[in-house]
């Protein structure tokens, strides 16, 4: 997940340094490669530290598993349908219509989702 939004400002950030290289009559070669390093540095300090700052948003994809030890991509993906931060309590509406009651165990890695641990699980009765 934190790979996407690194991408994502590494293209931001390289285009800034691409027009201001453009539009800038004095600005060398040099001048553009420091700044595209400056972007990467930037890119790479925002994806770690953003997750961190945001939480976890109402609709936000998450990952349930059952114990501390699993990966969260072996979980079961669901919406969170609350905000939290790491160690409170949310609701989270599973894929197949159910709903759990979980804590935040870790925020988003570069790849996987929101690892939410189940406390509690709703089952609909049909």
């Amino acid at each position: 997940m934190r790979l996407m939004f690194f991408l994502k400002l590494m293209l931001v950030f390289v285009c800034v340094s691409l027009l201001f290289f453009t539009f800038y009559p004095e600005a060398t070669v040099l001048l553009l490669l420091k700044m595209i390093a400056g972007s990467t540095v930037l890119a790479i300090g925002v994806s770690i530290f953003y997750p961190e700052l945001r939480g976890i948003k109402n609709g936000d994809v998450v990952s349930v598993v059952q114990g501390s030890g699993i990966p969260s991509l072996i979980g079961r993906f669901g919406r969170a349908m609350e905000e939290g931060r790491r160690k409170n309590q949310i609701k989270v509406k599973l894929d197949n219509g159910s709903e759990v009651t979980g804590v935040v165990e870790s925020y988003e890695g570069v790849i996987s989702p929101p690892k939410i641990k189940i406390i509690c699980e709703e089952r609909l009765v049909e």
